[in-house]
């Protein structure tokens, strides 16, 4: 995961459909206590971005049962064979408009992080949709 870049894991007809309007690459930089690794940001026409993130020395099992009494986590479907889990914030239930990272194990101690942090339009899917989706696009590449 050290030599993935992240912008090169998502390619335009995987997201289809989705208003992206620009992309940058930062080098070096996982968002995130103690993480390391590499990250993409995309920016949605309407302001919002969406983060994928290569973690170089976490993988998913931090996330499994936080410890953080206001992060909520459960595992979801499988993404290219994959253990996943979703990680959202403060609530019960994850809002459909606010904060959603979606972390695929994809080696020993490494992960990929699709991090959604608001939805500005009723046009737009839950943000847990869209994470999902960028992280099914990036796994199709990381597997190929």
């Amino acid at each position: 995961m050290s030599d993935v870049r992240p912008c090169d894991l998502i390619n335009s007809e995987s997201v289809q459909g989705m208003r992206i309007g620009q992309e940058s690459q930062k080098l070096g930089f996982a968002p995130g206590i103690d993480a390391e690794g590499n990250t993409c940001f995309y920016s949605i026409k309407i302001g919002n971005r969406i983060y994928v993130n290569t973690i170089t020395n976490q993988g998913i099992d931090r996330w499994i049962d936080p410890s953080d009494e206001d992060t909520r986590s459960e595992e979801v479907s499988r993404i290219q064979g994959f253990r996943a889990v979703k990680v959202w914030f403060d609530s019960k239930r994850p809002d459909p408009d606010h904060k959603c990272r979606i972390y695929v194990d994809v080696a020993a101690g490494q992960s990929l992080e699709v991090r959604v942090e608001q939805s500005y339009s009723d046009e737009d899917p839950s943000t847990c949709t869209t994470a999902r989706r960028f992280a099914e696009a990036a796994m199709r590449t990381l597997a190929a």
